[in-house]
């Protein structure tokens, strides 16, 4: 399977390449960190908000605690569930972004934001909520706003392997390439990173011309 850089595909918006680059690779990186401080294996029958709870509050321990975190983290914030500004949302009908990362930043303006959406994937192998509107749709409708076209799913792996759903996930993802409005040469392929078994896809957005978005495994079982 070849393998591709996500700058390859992300246009210039908001962040030169170098810093865009470093804003994903830190929060991915944050993200293994995060869950490598948790006993995994309990929250094999866990709700979605139960793990992204836990995982943000590790993740918010090794940016302010943790000894041996890398000097970089001081520059981070995390946060679980928020609630971003800029929707014609109101309330209760304000979207909900499960994990945001946001790098302090030189321009007061402006403080790019990492956003990952979690969904769970079950013993049942259903993985409609991950490709549905309110997993990955969430992203290519422009419901989550974004600082920048590139994010992140998280499948949250409480049966079976990680590469069992990473095969499973990436077949899918190409026989509804369109359905899911991923551009010509952005299909699902391997992406080197932080995490073993991640991927990558292209897709149309309505604020930008592409998206990148990210596919990352967590084990739960």
């Amino acid at each position: 399977m070849k393998r591709v850089d996500a700058n390859s595909s992300a246009p210039e918006v908001e962040l030169r390449t170098e810093h865009r680059r470093a804003l994903r690779r830190h929060a991915i990186e944050l993200l293994r960190l995060g869950h490598a401080r948790l006993n995994s294996p309990s929250f094999a029958r866990s709700e979605e908000e139960d793990i992204t709870g836990k995982l943000k509050e590790a993740i918010e321990a090794v940016i302010e605690t943790a000894p041996d975190a890398p000097g970089w983290v001081e520059r981070y914030t995390v946060y679980d569930e928020e609630k971003p500004s800029g929707t014609p949302k109101l309330g209760k009908k304000r979207p909900r972004i499960d994990i945001t990362i946001k790098r302090g930043w030189k321009l007061r303006e402006s403080h790019p934001r990492f956003r990952f959406e979690a969904k769970r994937l079950k013993a049942d192998k259903r993985y409609s909520a991950y490709f549905g509107k309110e997993g990955i749709g969430c992203f290519l409708r422009g419901t989550y706003p974004l600082t920048h076209p590139e994010a992140a799913m998280v499948g949250y792996v409480q049966a079976g392997t990680i590469g069992g759903w990473q095969e499973r996930l990436g077949n899918y993802a190409k026989r509804r390439s369109r359905r899911l409005r991923i551009v010509p040469d952005g299909d699902w392929v391997a992406y080197d990173c932080a995490l073993p078994s991640s991927s990558i896809t292209v897709h149309r957005h309505p604020e930008f011309p592409t998206v990148t978005i990210i596919h990352l495994l967590l084990g739960f079982c």
